[in-house]
């Protein structure tokens, strides 16, 4: 660290976030990764806290063993969620944005074909979160080998996806593999979004080549999954490229996700527009375009539910 400290611009150094554990940031700087605190400054005059894939700028305080994070760059994408934050009085709260992870360049989102039926709802809410991150958005369906109605799972997700990629894969014949790797070239980070259970680490060690993350059963009683992941974590890739294995989500809380709305329901609100109300819900409303592409078998009556229903939480 003394080099570290040595360096130009007065023991200041860049760096990235490879790491959140317990709130604490690990951040890899000139090929070092150090445990480091957030400075007084930087919390108390932006309220910002550093998440995993950030840029940061770190000082090196003298007679200090850990560096302080002074500064957040921009970030060019976020993969965000509602959380909800308790208040001093009890039985309150307040809704508000937590960032999950930053500078991905494509958002993996997980979702396993293994040993039940798929969960196009859950899908449906992980995709909006994940197209209102800005990034390049791939869904993987994982344990493919384990499929009891492959054709029918994998053409339910295609169809929830809306246009975007999707991969089919497996970690016990190696199907997939390559393309999910070819998304993480060089230069180029990923995160991995899905439920704990649904084979995240597993791909990431098969990425890897090793197994450097543990993996889990799932549970015998419902088939959900275990949390074998406790801290989000950044991975280099033997390719050159990065990625981000997080814990898996209990609760799915959209924030702000007008945008990632109207992306991953692109068919529903591409219909909108021929509605004769420009705030047409799709309810009750008469020359309503979306209802009549339901009518006339074009848009699937499900689909047009799960719109609704997420509308109602993310628009105001």
């Amino acid at each position: 660290m003394a080099q570290l400290a040595a360096d130009a611009d007065a023991r200041r150094s860049q760096g990235v976030v490879v790491s959140i554990d317990r709130g604490l940031p690990l951040v890899r700087v000139a090929g070092q990764s150090l445990r480091a605190q957030h400075s007084t400054g930087l919390v108390k005059n932006t309220d910002t806290r550093s998440v995993i894939g950030d840029v940061v700028d770190v000082e090196f305080p003298e007679a200090q063993d850990v560096p302080f994070i002074v500064r957040v760059h921009p970030r060019r994408t976020m993969l965000v969620r509602r959380s909800m934050v308790e208040s001093l009085h009890e039985g309150s709260g307040r809704f508000e944005e937590q960032v999950l992870a930053a500078n991905m360049d494509v958002v993996l989102v997980v979702a396993s074909l293994g040993k039940r039926p798929l969960d196009v709802g859950y899908l449906e809410r992980q995709l909006v979160m994940a197209q209102q991150s800005g990034a390049e958005v791939v869904v993987v369906l994982t344990k493919a080998d384990q499929a009891r109605c492959l054709a029918d799972d994998c053409a339910a997700a295609r169809a929830a996806s809306c246009g975007c990629e999707v991969i089919v894969e497996s970690a016990v014949t190696g199907e997939g593999l390559e393309r999910v790797a070819s998304l993480l070239a060089p230069g180029r980070c990923g995160v991995l979004f899905g439920r704990s259970g649904v084979g995240k680490s597993t791909l990431v060690n098969e990425l890897l080549g090793a197994p450097l993350l543990a993996v889990g059963d799932v549970r015998g009683k419902d088939r959900g999954g275990r949390h074998t992941t406790v801290a989000r974590k950044l991975v280099e890739l033997p390719q050159g490229g990065s990625l981000i294995d997080a814990p898996g989500l209990r609760s799915l809380g959209l924030y702000g996700a007008c945008d990632g709305l109207a992306l991953a329901f692109s068919d529903v609100t591409g219909l909108a527009g021929g509605c004769r109300y420009r705030d047409c819900t799709h309810t009750d409303e008469p020359d309503c375009a979306v209802k009549d592409a339901v009518d006339a078998g074009l848009l699937e009556l499900r689909r047009l539910e799960s719109y609704r229903a997420i509308a109602d939480e993310v628009i105001d």
